[in-house]
């Protein structure tokens, strides 16, 4: 399958952005960049969702039906180019869906550029469904993994499919080597699956076979409950990358969305072995009585918890967050020979939820983090001086009124102008469109009304569909963690 608007009305778009900056800047502008975001657009877990690359930042979210979007920002004359649809999730549903209920969030596209500058995404894939065949690493689920690269370098006007990896998969995570290899990490199935990467050494045009990292399986002495995880993997310092991991009990029946413990290690590329962060070496894949001897960060019994993201210093020491209930940050750091006890970031009355964060030297680090306060959405920064001890509340880069936010990571390369791809959430509304924003230290890169406006009169068409499951069985359906959304 191939989308496309043409390179010629591609390159008519951009031209058409240059001729009019000065009558675009008359223009009413919006600080938003599209309003066609599609239910819960983006999320941490699905990286990364944007990279800057000669001067673009080019962005990837779910779109209408919940198919891939990509837009790109040219920060040379400030001009956005898109949304294009690049690519038909399996697992969307038509007409539009005004219940979340109906949503399937795990087919989310994240994107990367690889050397030469082409753009690939990843999306569609919540486990695969069990027509494509056997599933090796776990069990099938719904949809199937896409992988889209874009025709040509910097353009995101067409869309080619790559048929090179498995279609058993959700959670997409891409890593780039500094010398252009892709490693690609995610979850092979349904919850009860392995977590696994493919590595590609010619910018994503072949991948090696899948290599399995955290392994499923019956828990010990529980016959009605696996062991499985969430994770999240990035390059380290040097020849490495990092996982920072927590463990899920997925019982059968009695499914929870439960999460425990906290967990890291690291691979070195060059051979592919993977050791804790005392160095010791591990055996793939990790089960979970290996995880908790030699990977444990903190067992935090039955408290839940979540992934949050990984980075190292100067000194490749490890820094990491985990989410916890009441929208509580906490940070964990590694000095050399322990881990830190952890902090609570944020405030309990900000509500600190989701984000990401930037080391500049081992004991100055900065965390970009959304808050919900007094119905007020809020991005700000979040800094320490001492090493994670204390923290404050820094600059407030963007708010909100009656509106929150869904984070991804850091930008890959990031601008200072595009530091992270954000959705905007409004509570009860009668459809599911969001608001995209690209938000950087002088706030978000907005652009006039009249081109940000992609719905026309959808939302005057939902307004005659069917109400389907009332929002209040969804809302208990993800109680309970019955429903399709993540964590």
């Amino acid at each position: 399958m191939i989308i496309s608007l043409g390179l010629t009305a591609f390159r008519r778009l951009a031209l058409l952005g240059a001729l009019t900056a000065c009558a675009a800047c008359a223009a009413a502008n919006v600080d938003y960049f599209t309003d066609n975001g599609y239910g819960n657009t983006v999320s941490t877990i699905h990286h990364p969702a944007a990279e800057h690359f000669n001067g673009v930042t080019y962005v990837a979210y779910s779109g209408p039906h919940e198919d891939p979007y990509v837009a790109a920002y040219v920060h040379a004359t400030g001009q956005w180019i898109g949304p294009v649809q690049a690519g038909v999730n399996p697992m969307g549903k038509s007409p539009d869906q005004i219940d979340p209920g109906e949503l399937d969030n795990h087919g989310r596209p994240s994107l990367v550029v690889d050397r030469q500058g082409f753009i690939h995404l990843i999306f569609g894939g919540h486990g695969g469904d069990s027509s494509l065949g056997e599933n090796k690493f776990g069990t099938p689920g719904k949809g199937r993994f896409i992988h889209v690269v874009s025709a040509k370098p910097g353009d995101i006007s067409t869309w080619r499919i790559l048929d090179n990896v498995s279609p058993f998969g959700t959670y997409s995570q891409w890593v780039k080597r500094a010398n252009g290899d892709l490693y690609l990490f995610y979850r092979h199935g349904s919850h009860r699956s392995d977590w696994v990467y493919q590595k590609s050494t010619d910018d994503g045009r072949t991948f090696a076979p899948p290599v399995s990292v955290l392994k499923h399986q019956r828990s010990a002495g529980k016959l009605t409950v696996h062991d499985s995880w969430y994770a999240w993997f990035d390059n380290g310092r040097g020849d490495t990358i990092t996982a920072s991991y927590v463990y899920h009990p997925c019982a059968n029946p009695g499914h929870t969305n439960q999460r425990n413990e906290t967990y890291y290690m690291l691979m070195d590329c060059r051979d592919g072995a993977w050791t804790n962060v005392q160095g010791e070496t591990l055996t793939l894949p990790v089960t979970k009585a290996s995880a908790d001897q030699l990977t444990l960060i903190q067992a935090t019994g039955t408290e839940r918890t979540n992934h949050g993201t990984c980075r190292v210093d100067a000194d490749g020491r490890p820094h990491v967050y985990f989410r916890f209930p009441h929208g509580e940050v906490r940070y964990f750091r590694w000095d050399g020979k322990a881990w830190l006890p952890p902090t609570k970031v944020a405030d309990a009355s900000g509500g600190g939820r989701d984000g990401d964060f930037i080391i500049d030297s081992p004991l100055k680090v900065r965390m970009f983090l959304n808050q919900s306060r007094d119905g007020t959405g809020s991005i700000d920064w979040w800094n320490t001086t001492d090493g994670g001890r204390t923290w404050a509340r820094g600059d407030n880069v963007f708010s909100l009124n009656g509106a929150g936010f869904e984070m991804t990571t850091l930008v890959r390369n990031a601008h200072p102008d595009a530091r992270m791809l954000v959705g905007g959430q409004v509570a009860d509304q009668e459809h599911l469109y969001h608001r995209m924003y690209l938000i950087g230290d002088r706030g978000p890169l907005g652009r006039p009304a009249v081109e940000a406006s992609q719905l026309g009169d959808r939302l005057e068409l939902i307004k005659a569909l069917p109400k389907g499951t009332p929002k209040k069985d969804a809302k208990r359906k993800k109680k309970l963690g019955l429903a399709d959304d993540e964590p």
